[in-house]
């Protein structure tokens, strides 16, 4: 009997062993999206999926979706403070917390395209120190990007001239989009994306301000059946953090495969909304659902970069960044790499 519980012990241990390696790391990921319905959550777990393959189960990331462990509006310091170890911060809804990582909200509508923005992004964090001391302030250190693609308006009724948009309510937030709103005559409404399906369903909102794919991913085409296609440009959207110290735990090895993620989460979630905007479009006009309305591109231009406090929204942001603590020649740097 001895020799048979020795004998399972020993079996017990190298079964342990052999399952679960011996510095392994799993990080609690508090997402306030849910799970079902967008690309970046599909690129979120394809992500988890791929640390956990690369590492050999040394390193995993345990997603909790939909807010359960911190709202949109608490993410930054639920990281900060490690209730979470990681999550994404949507950083125009912090315009004065991330001053520096908030350049690219004051500066809408602009030329870019998602994957350039993701590029640049990136690119920012490693080229000009405010990008990433802002972050370390919060005890934040960037994993990835969620650049959004290029920006329409989803609406309830059609919109074909800037008298159309006269007095429309459109789902806003950060700097820029409501002054670019208010430059067309329409009313800016403050509002988190998760709450767009509801707000339009009962009449609180007119129009919600999304990209096509994800207008399907939040089933807003369920209600509303006109999204106005603008020259608005893509936007920042989300930079995933990860706490410093938890950061600062991991072994080499498990640095080595986080770090990576930054490329290539970016490649894969912009693989996924190139695809999803693609069948969208199909889904669209083969069933008759949404019709795409262009409106005229040198109209909107002209009524948003025209508009004296969008200049002023645009202007405002070098000023604030320096304030930061961002060189002048280095604010001067980001502002020409975004505009032209």
């Amino acid at each position: 009997m001895r020799k048979l519980f020795q004998g399972a012990a020993v079996a017990a241990m190298l079964g342990g062993s052999l399952a679960v390696p011996a510095t392994a790391k799993e990080l609690t990921w508090g997402e306030h999206l849910p799970e079902c319905c967008s690309m970046y959550a599909a690129a979120l777990k394809w992500m988890a999926e791929e640390v956990d393959k690369r590492s050999g189960g040394d390193l995993k990331i345990n997603v909790n979706w939909g807010g359960v462990l911190a709202s949109v509006g608490e993410v930054p310091t639920a990281v900060e403070t490690n209730v979470i170890d990681m999550g994404n911060v949507v950083t125009p809804y912090f315009p004065d917390q991330f001053v520096v990582n908030n350049a690219i909200p004051f500066f809408w509508p602009q030329p870019k395209s998602q994957g350039e923005l993701g590029e640049l992004m990136l690119s920012w964090s490693e080229k000009y120190p405010a990008f990433r001391e802002e972050l370390a302030k919060y005890n934040l250190k960037m994993v990835s990007v969620r650049p959004l693609p290029p920006y329409g308006f989803i609406c309830t009724s059609p919109i074909r001239t800037l008298d159309d948009f006269k007095g429309k309510r459109i789902r806003s937030y950060g700097v820029a989009l409501p002054a670019m709103i208010e430059a067309v005559g329409a009313v800016p409404v403050g509002m988190p994306d998760v709450e767009a399906y509801e707000a339009m369903s009962n009449n609180v909102l007119d129009c919600s301000a999304a990209d096509i794919a994800l207008v399907a991913a939040f089933k807003l085409d369920e209600v509303a059946k006109y999204f106005i296609n603008v020259p608005m440009g893509a936007s920042w959207g989300h930079i995933l953090v990860i706490n410093q110290d938890v950061y600062n735990g991991l072994s080499d090895s498990q640095k080595e495969i986080l770090d990576a993620m930054k490329e290539d989460h970016l490649a894969e979630m912009l693989r996924l909304f190139a695809e999803a905007e693609v069948n969208v479009k199909k889904k669209w006009k083969d069933e008759g659902t949404v019709e795409i309305i262009d409106f005229p591109a040198d109209v909107f231009l002209d009524a948003t970069l025209g508009n004296a406090r969008v200049q002023e929204v645009r202007a405002s942001w070098k000023g604030r960044a320096m304030g930061a603590g961002m060189p002048e020649a280095d604010a001067d740097a980001v502002v020409k790499e975004l505009t032209e």
